[in-house]
C-alpha cells in the first residue's frame, strides 16, 4: 500500500479517479463516460508535452549514447536504437507515495509509521477495494454480490481507544452496506466490551476439543439476564470470554485476595488461566446462563463461584430479614425465622459449575471466616480499620488463653457489642473456644470498610509472603472453602 506501483493501491486509485463524476446522479452513464474520456485525453496531452520536453533535453546526450550502440554492432541493417514513450494515468500511479501530513505542514512517509497505524490504513484500503469489487457499474458481471471482510486480531499494535474507533468504523461501513458481513478474530477485551452479545461467537478449547458458544442464542428466552450481562461486560470483566477457567466472586475483597490466597497455597490462578470476576453481589445466575454446559449454545468452561453464607433472621410474624451472626442462627425458633444465602445450592452436582461457601454452622462472610481461621494474626488488622486496638487486645487475650468472660469484658460499650455479648452468652451450641473466636471475627467484620481494607490487606499479605523462609514470616491459614475452590481450579 505504500506506493502506487503495487496492485492494491493502483486498483483503488483507478476506481476512485474522477469519483465526483462517477457518483453524480444527475448525469447519464454516457455523459459520465464522455467526461472521464475527456479527462484522460487531457491528461495524455499534458503527459506528451512532458515527454517532448525530456526528449529535447536529452537530444545531444542521446547521440552520444547511441554511438556506443553503433560501435558495438547493435546498429545494423539500417536499424538503430532510439527513445520514445508515452505515460498513461495507470503508469503515473506508481510515482504516488503514501504519506502522513500533519496540520503543521510536516509530511512523513508511511514507512515511518507504527505498524498499528499502518494496519488501519491498510484495512481502509481493503474496504475501498471491496467497494470496487461490489460495484456493478465498474465490474459488470464480475462484481461481487456478497462481500465479506475477515480481520485477524486487529488489536495488534493498537491503543485501546483506537481499537474502539476502528470498531465503530467497521460498523459504519457495514451500516452503509459497503461490506455485507465482517468477521473479526480477537483476544481484545476492549473490542468485546464495545460490541453486543448478539455479535459475539466464542471458541473455547478444552483438552484439545473446541466448543462453540453463541451468547445471543443462550439469552433468547432470558432478556433480563442478557441486558444485565451486556451492561456488565466492560473491558475488565469481558476477560471471562477469554479465560480458560472462571472464578466468580461477590465483591472487591474477594477479587483482590483470591490470587494472594492461591500464593499461600503454593498455587497460581494466573498460570492456570483463571479469571477472577467480581459480579458485585449475588448476581451469579445472570452469568451462569452463559456457561451452563448442560444446555445448548453455552461456553463450556470450568466455573467456580464463591459466595458468602450470610445467615439472616426476621422477627415473627411480619418482620423483615436482617443479617445475623452464626451464633444467633437457629437459636430462637419461637420468635424468629431464619434463612441463608440460597444461591449456594443453585447448581448441585453440576458438571462444570461449582459453588463454595463457608461452614454451615460457623460461617458468615470472607472477613469473618478469615479471622475464625486466624484469631491471633495481627497482620490482618489494617490501618484503615476502626477499633484496631480493641481487636488486637482481643487477639492477645485469645493467644494468652484468657477466659470467655475476659474477652467479653474487653468489648467497649456500644449497641452492637451489647448484641454480641447477649447472643454469645445465650448461645448453647458453641463451646467457649468457638465463642471466643466468634467474638474476634465479629469485631473484625464490624470494623472493616471492604474496598480499602481489602487493598491494604492484600498488600500486607503479599509483603508477608516475601518474608517466607525468614523469622519475620507469619503463618496464614486460608479459609477451607477458599482453599477448596482454588485447588479445584488449579487441578
Amino acid at each position: 500500500m505504500l506506493t502506487g506501483r503495487h496492485t492494491l493501491l493502483r486498483e483503488v486509485f483507478d476506481f476512485f479517479m474522477d469519483y465526483e463524476i462517477k457518483i453524480d446522479d444527475n448525469k447519464s452513464p454516457e455523459e459520465k463516460q464522455q467526461e472521464i474520456k475527456a479527462n484522460k485525453e487531457e491528461f495524455s496531452k499534458k503527459a506528451d508535452t512532458l515527454i517532448n520536453d525530456l526528449s529535447t533535453r536529452i537530444e545531444k546526450g542521446k547521440d552520444e549514447i547511441l554511438s556506443y550502440a553503433k560501435d558495438t554492432g547493435a546498429s545494423f541493417n539500417k536499424a538503430k536504437p532510439n527513445f520514445e514513450g508515452s505515460v498513461s494515468e495507470n503508469e503515473m500511479y506508481s510515482v504516488l507515495k503514501l504519506i502522513v501530513e500533519y496540520e503543521s505542514g510536516i509530511k512523513i512517509p508511511a514507512t515511518h509509521n507504527g505498524l498499528g497505524y499502518n494496519n488501519l490504513i491498510f484495512m481502509s484500503l481493503l474496504l475501498a477495494k471491496m467497494q470496487i469489487n461490489a460495484d456493478v457499474d465498474y465490474l459488470d458481471s464480475n462484481a461481487k454480490v456478497f462481500t465479506t471482510l475477515a480481520i485477524e486480531e486487529p488489536e495488534a499494535h493498537l491503543h485501546p481507544s483506537m481499537q474502539y474507533q476502528f470498531l465503530n468504523f467497521l460498523n459504519k461501513n457495514k451500516a452503509d452496506k459497503k461490506v455485507r458481513q465482517i468477521f473479526v478474530t480477537t483476544h481484545s477485551t476492549h473490542i468485546t466490551s464495545a460490541i453486543s452479545l448478539d455479535e459475539i461467537i466464542v471458541l473455547h478449547n478444552n483438552d484439545g476439543t473446541t466448543s462453540v458458544g453463541y451468547p445471543s442464542k443462550v439469552f433468547e428466552v432470558n432478556e433480563k439476564s442478557k441486558k444485565y450481562v451486556q451492561r456488565f461486560l466492560d473491558a475488565t470483566k469481558s476477560d471471562m470470554l477469554f479465560a480458560q477457567k472462571i472464578l466468580f466472586v461477590e465483591g472487591i475483597a474477594e477479587q483482590l485476595l483470591m490470587s494472594v490466597f492461591a500464593k499461600y497455597l503454593d498455587l497460581s490462578l494466573e498460570e492456570n488461566h483463571v479469571a477472577v470476576i467480581n459480579v458485585g453481589g449475588r448476581y451469579f445466575e445472570h452469568f451462569l446462563h452463559l456457561f451452563d454446559s448442560e444446555k445448548e449454545n453455552t461456553i463450556d468452561k470450568e466455573i467456580v463461584c464463591i459466595t458468602d453464607r450470610d445467615p439472616e433472621r426476621k422477627e415473627k410474624p411480619n418482620g423483615k430479614y436482617k443479617k445475623c451472626y452464626p451464633y444467633e442462627y437457629n437459636q430462637d425458633a419461637t420468635n424468629y425465622d431464619y434463612q441463608i444465602n440460597s444461591s449456594i445450592n443453585s447448581y448441585p452436582n453440576h458438571q462444570n459449575i461449582t459453588f463454595y461457601s463457608q461452614d454451615e454452622t460457623y460461617g458468615k462472610t470472607l472477613e469473618y471466616d478469615l479471622l475464625l481461621h486466624n484469631p491471633t494474626l495481627k497482620l490482618l488488622v489494617t490501618e484503615s480499620m476502626s477499633s484496631q486496638n480493641e481487636i488486637k487486645e482481643l487477639m492477645t487475650q485469645y493467644k494468652d488463653n484468657k477466659t470467655l468472660d475476659n474477652l467479653l469484658d474487653k468489648l467497649r460499650n456500644s449497641d452492637e457489642n451489647t448484641r454480641i455479648k447477649d447472643s454469645i452468652i445465650s448461645n448453647t451450641s458453641f463451646n467457649d473456644d468457638e465463642k471466643k473466636k466468634a467474638i474476634i471475627a465479629s469485631r473484625y467484620l464490624n470494623s472493616v470498610g471492604k474496598g480499602e481494607n481489602a487493598l491494604e490487606l492484600s498488600y500486607a499479605l503479599l509483603e508477608n509472603l516475601d518474608k517466607k523462609g525468614t523469622s519475620d514470616y507469619q503463618d496464614v491459614v486460608v479459609p477451607e472453602y477458599i482453599k477448596n475452590a482454588i485447588e479445584k481450579l488449579c487441578q
